[in-house]
């Protein structure tokens, strides 16, 4: 991992072309492995994600995404996204967010902050679970169920 500037990137890449970028990554060719570029002007938090994010896509993916057309960038950012929400948030310690909910109510923001992640990528990673927003759990009448605010 090194920041993202133009004096950390290797010599065949055009900072020009990635300098609006908040990270970058350049995978190995069939080795799971490279070289991750960060913006060092994000805060903790984001970093850990877009660092969750570029780490799937070295493991992956082979190609660097600056020759690609937008469609397969798209599918690959897709896919980092969500391997990266597995990865950060697993099924198994979501199950002690679910036990907590039990006692009371759970909302997106301790999910979150449980996790060390945004409220946007914790409640991404619980609508690939769920398929709906949740935006917390609770128990009501002995059930524990998921809460949607409206507005």
């Amino acid at each position: 991992m090194k920041p993202l500037s133009s004096e950390f990137l290797e010599p065949q890449i055009d900072f020009d072309a990635i300098k609006h970028l908040r990270a970058f990554s350049i995978p190995k060719p069939k080795a799971r492995r490279g070289i991750i570029y960060i913006s060092s002007e994000l805060d903790a938090v984001e970093k850990k994600i877009l660092l969750a994010e570029e780490f799937c896509h070295c493991y992956s993916h082979y190609a660097s995404q600056l020759n690609l057309d937008k469609h397969s960038i798209s599918k690959m950012e897709n896919q980092a996204k969500r391997m990266a929400a597995y990865l950060l948030m697993p099924a198994i310690f979501l199950k002690q967010v679910y036990a907590a909910a039990v006692s009371e109510p759970v909302l997106i923001s301790d999910i979150a902050d449980h996790f060390v992640v945004t409220e946007e990528f914790a409640s991404y990673r619980l609508e690939l679970t769920h398929k709906h927003k949740v935006d917390g759990f609770a128990l009501l009448k002995e059930r524990l169920g998921s809460i949607e605010w409206f507005l």
